[in-house]
């Protein structure tokens, strides 16, 4: 059987054209050693034998190895169809194209963080401990370095505020539930007991006496400076208002009143400074009633012009606004704040605050209220220079209300003496206080711009005279947390 012979004229596969194609020398460089012409690309001299370096390949020869590499391509592509229909472009191998046809690869730009929205303030704490008390109120000194605690053992001891040394200590007659610094020198300690009629007031300049005794009648309410350096004292048992002036304690004054009188403010009235004074009455242990007596401590008789304004059922600790001219005053029983412009002809608006408020508070320049409620644990703020929403059965006009809510349960709180920020403690309504923790209440419109951590038992708390710096005693933790 003979075998067809092969023909000369069949054409040469496209992939050996190519590879001849690539492989096809065009251009002659002199030889590394002998200098004589060889072919571009060779390895080796064919006059001398001797081996070439490697030389970088020209733009040419990259141009025809490109050209090969696709007619390759193009013939495996269009030899075969895909089973799915159009097949996806290729994602260019690296160096398989020349840098003019080669894309530069797209590279992600990195995200930008998300700003930080600006910090209004930040606040620190840091702890003093008191070691073998439990302590029960404090207040800052005149010059804001020294804290005057009350503890549990009826002792009063003063604490530096940078260091927490204990520097001085003195025994008083009972436990302190709420201290008064009046003049910036007298430290006055008030227990809130039926079984108390008496007042320690103590020298913080002269530790080594023993502490002034006030009679002022059963369970000590209230204290506070007049501008002539006097001092006037209320109780809630004893039913009186007295005046004593300092540093003698000589009974100056004393009014007897029907109601219990618990608070006492300064107000403006008629271009006057006048004492308010707010007593409430009970019947069969419930609020029956509250009422404001306001009269010039000044007049002869003590309080003989007196004028009485009912405020609510049962009021708890309110404020007093910047320019003495109006009350903010909490309601526990009707969950009310109540505005009392004092003049010659009082006025009066309302609004539901949170649950049964504890406390009241007027910031910003008297245009914002705050009142503070444990049982929903909110603080309600109040706009107090709004125009007046008129109540649907036009009674009366009300205040607008908004609602922060709160961490935990507040137990009291303090302004600045700028009335810029409002701290508050979030010890609850246990008594002694449960709960820890401070938030500080800023802005216009006031919210919650920072919170701190306390030992446990957050109570009672104080700010310095410039606004600065805070403090809260914390009973079970027995400890001070000074907020800076």
């Amino acid at each position: 059987m003979k075998t067809a012979p092969i023909s000369n004229d069949r054409p040469a596969k496209p992939r050996a054209a190519a590879a001849a194609a690539a492989k096809t020398p065009t251009k002659k460089v002199a030889c590394a050693s002998c200098k004589k012409p060889i072919f571009e690309g060779a390895k080796k001299c064919r006059h001398c034998k001797a081996w070439q370096p490697e030389r970088a390949r020209s733009p040419r020869a990259a141009a025809v190895v490109f050209a090969a590499v696709g007619s390759v391509l193009a013939v495996m592509l269009t030899s075969r169809e895909s089973p799915v229909g159009e097949a996806p472009p290729l994602t260019p191998l690296p160096g398989a194209a020349s840098a003019k046809h080669q894309e530069a690869p797209a590279i992600a730009e990195p995200k930008p963080e998300a700003p930080t929205p600006p910090t209004k303030r930040d606040w620190k704490a840091r702890e003093i401990l008191l070691g073998d008390v439990h302590p029960l109120d404090l207040v800052f000194s005149k010059d804001g370095k020294s804290l005057y605690v009350s503890a549990d053992d009826a002792t009063v001891r003063e604490y530096l505020v940078e260091t927490g040394e204990l520097v001085h200590k003195a025994s008083v007659p009972a436990k302190g539930d709420r201290l008064r610094l009046l003049g910036g020198r007298y430290l006055a300690v008030l227990r809130r007991d039926a079984r108390v009629s008496r007042i320690p007031v103590a020298d913080v300049t002269k530790w080594d006496r023993d502490p002034l005794l006030l009679d002022v009648g059963a369970g000590p309410g209230d204290v506070l400076e007049l501008s002539d350096g006097s001092i006037v004292t209320a109780s809630t048992d004893g039913h009186r208002i007295s005046r004593f002036g300092l540093p003698s304690g000589r009974l100056l004054a004393d009014l007897s009143l029907p109601q219990s009188t618990g608070q006492l403010f300064l107000v403006r009235s008629e271009g006057r400074t006048q004492l308010a004074a707010l007593g409430a009455m009970t019947h069969a242990g419930r609020p029956a009633g509250a009422w404001i007596d306001l009269f010039d401590p000044a007049e002869t008789p003590f309080g003989a012009t007196r004028r009485s304004v009912a405020v609510g059922r049962d009021p708890q600790e309110g404020a007093v606004s910047s320019d003495g001219a109006a009350l903010l005053l909490p309601d526990r029983a009707s969950n009310s704040a109540t505005l009392l412009r004092i003049g010659g002809a009082t006025e009066s608006r309302s609004v539901e605050v949170g649950q049964e408020p504890i406390a009241a508070f007027v910031l910003s320049g008297d245009r914002w209220g705050v009142t503070l409620s444990g049982v929903s644990r909110t603080a309600s703020v109040v706009r107090l220079d709004a125009p007046a929403e008129r109540e649907p059965r036009d009674a009366g006009t009300s205040l607008s209300v908004s609602t922060l809510m709160l961490p935990g349960a507040p137990r009291a709180g303090v302004c600045s003496p700028d009335r810029s920020r409002l701290f508050v403690s979030l010890g609850g309504l246990e008594s002694p206080p449960r709960g820890r923790g401070v938030v500080v209440i800023a802005g216009d419109p006031p919210e919650v711009v920072s919170v701190l951590e306390t030992g446990e038992g957050s109570g009672s708390i104080g700010a310095s005279s410039d606004g600065k710096r805070a403090a809260v005693v914390n009973y079970f933790a027995k400890s001070i947390t000074v907020i800076e």
